[in-house]
Parts: structure tokens; C-alpha cells; sequence
């Protein structure tokens, strides 16, 4: 970096703020032969944390370039190592401060782009969107649209379906917004997930229908089309011993699949009050019903008959 550049950073980072001109200057200067270090990649971190309203071009070549600077500088090339990943959670990591959105979205591309990552990468980055969520007291569209890119992330947790850690932090940010004017995006979001999480628990041999339980299917369909899988699982269920898990009591387990079977095949399902406020509970969360979870009951009632009255029964 030429001494020229390092006094335009350091002026700028003084300022708060960035010009058009400057932040092209900056950008393609640097990104002409790539970021070559860990110095100078941390320099861009530090100018990005000064500045008061950058560019949008700034903002999208930031990401960029060091998302090029990870994937393509540091060997391995196309990996997240341990140590990387250490380091890039150390760089947005601001003493316990939720990411800033640029932060964030580099973490995602990150993500996306990679390979392979450290599961602690995609778990900061999962933490970083509920707290981001948290902190603007609902779900926007365009944070939902972060955290839908956050439960497809390539590192993820290692899995194919959505794990118990991802649902445990999805419950948790909509206990923290339940009643606000989130976008109906959240809701159907948040159904999908938490619906693929209880499929895959339910399956008594997940790995089969390894296809059909693609969290990126499931997450990025909005059409209602998981129908064909559900008609599948119930025999699968049934078969199973998924009832015995929750019950411990073979009886009500026999009970359990019994009515699931019954209800499937009538196609219809009349779930009451309190199956609805013992179904929530079964996934900790015995609170007053929010849209999002009245949107998970919605589609599971629509899209796996049984399911949640077996469930009712079981306990």
C-alpha cells in the first residue's frame, strides 16, 4: 500500500465519512493486486469501523475484496480454516456489539462461497442476524432474507437439515419479536425451519430421504409443495420409534401413531387450544402463541397430518 493511500485512509478514517472519488481511490488501488496481508486487510477493517455513511460501492467492494482476500490469498484456497475463521470473528467482533450489516453480509458471503467452514464461523454468523433482529425489535424482510441465507450457509452445521442448534436460535430471536410488525416473511420462514428441524427428528433414518429433507428446498420453497414428502414420512414415522423417544411409554406411543395414521389418511386434522399451548411446549417454548409459531402449527397441520395430535397424544 503506497504511502499516498495510507494517508487517504488515515485522513478519511479521521473524518468519519467518504467521498465517492476517495472510496473508488481506495478500492481499486487496493484491490489491484488483491489484499496480499493480514495488515492490510485489517486496515480495511478499521477504516470500515470509522466510517459514519460510506459509499454503497464501498460497501459492496469491502465484502469483495476480502472475501477474495480469505477464499483465494489464504491457503487453502476455497477454505475456511480454524484459524481464519478465529481471526475474521476477532475483526467484526466489537467488544460484544452485534456486526455492522456490511459485517454481517461479508459473513454470510463468506459462508456461501466457501467450501468449507469452522461450524463456530457459521454459528457467530447465525448469533450476529437474531441479535441484529433482537436489536431492531422485528423482522424485516431484508433481515429475514439474511437469516435464510444464514440456515443455507455452505459450513452450516455440517448437516443437511436444519440442526437443533439453528431451531433453538430461531426460537429464541422470535421470542424476542413475537408480537411485532414483523414481515410475513418471518413467519413462513421460521415455519419451514423449524418444520424441516422436526421431520428430520421425526424420520426414523433421515439420511434416506436426504433429497426431500434439503434445508435449501424447504427454506427457499414458498409454494406449500412439501406435501409429497409428508404423504412418505408417515409410514416412515409410524414404522419408527421416534414416539417412543418422546413418550417412553410404548402404550401411548402405539396410541400416538395410531391417531397420526388416522388423521392422514382423512387428510384433515382438528388440533385444540391446549394441543396447540402442550405442542409448544414440547419444543420448550410454553409462552403465549406467536404468529410465527401459530404459522409453524398452520403448516404442519397443512402439510403433515397427525403429526402434531400424535404428538399431543404421545405426552
Amino acid at each position: 500500500m503506497n504511502q499516498d493511500l495510507q494517508l487517504m485512509m488515515t485522513r478519511v478514517a479521521r473524518l468519519g465519512e467518504m467521498s465517492e472519488a476517495e472510496a473508488r481511490r481506495i478500492v481499486n488501488e487496493v484491490y489491484q493486486d488483491g489484499i496480499v496481508s493480514r495488515g492490510e486487510a485489517e486496515a480495511l477493517f478499521r477504516l470500515n469501523d470509522s466510517l459514519a455513511d460510506a459509499d454503497p460501492m464501498w460497501n459492496s467492494r469491502f465484502g469483495e475484496v476480502l472475501k477474495d482476500y480469505l477464499l483465494t490469498r489464504e491457503p487453502p484456497q476455497g477454505w475456511v480454516t480454524d484459524d481464519e475463521a478465529d481471526w475474521l470473528i476477532a475483526q467484526v467482533d466489537h467488544h460484544g456489539e452485534t456486526p455492522s450489516l456490511d459485517e454481517i453480509d461479508l459473513l454470510l458471503a463468506v459462508l456461501r462461497k466457501a467450501e468449507g467452514a469452522p461450524v463456530k464461523l457459521s454459528r457467530y454468523t447465525l448469533d450476529a442476524v437474531s441479535n441484529r433482529i433482537a436489536a431492531d425489535g422485528s423482522a424485516s424482510a431484508e433481515m429475514t432474507e439474511r437469516m435464510r441465507y444464514a440456515l443455507y450457509a455452505a459450513g452450516g452445521e455440517q448437516g443437511i437439515w436444519v440442526s437443533q442448534h439453528e431451531a433453538t436460535v430461531l426460537f429464541r430471536t422470535n421470542d424476542k419479536i413475537a408480537m411485532a410488525a414483523n414481515s410475513p416473511s418471518w413467519n413462513d420462514l421460521f415455519a419451514r425451519a423449524i418444520g424441516n428441524h422436526l421431520m428430520a427428528r421425526a424420520h426414523p433414518n433421515p439420511q434416506s430421504e436426504a433429497d426431500a429433507l434439503n434445508r435449501e428446498k424447504w427454506l427457499s420453497d414458498t409454494s406449500g409443495g412439501a406435501g409429497s414428502f409428508f404423504s412418505r414420512m408417515v409410514g416412515s414415522i409410524g414404522a419408527g420409534g421416534w414416539f417412543e423417544k418422546v413418550t417412553y411409554d410404548s402404550k401411548k406411543a402405539a396410541r400416538a401413531r395410531a391417531a397420526m395414521d388416522e388423521a392422514a389418511r382423512m387428510q384433515a386434522e382438528k388440533v385444540t387450544e391446549d394441543e396447540n399451548a402442550w405442542f409448544l411446549k414440547r419444543l420448550g417454548w410454553d409462552q403465549k402463541i406467536s404468529p410465527a409459531e401459530r404459522a409453524l402449527i398452520e403448516f404442519l397441520k397443512a402439510e403433515a397430518p397427525g403429526f402434531a395430535q400424535g404428538l399431543a397424544i404421545a405426552s
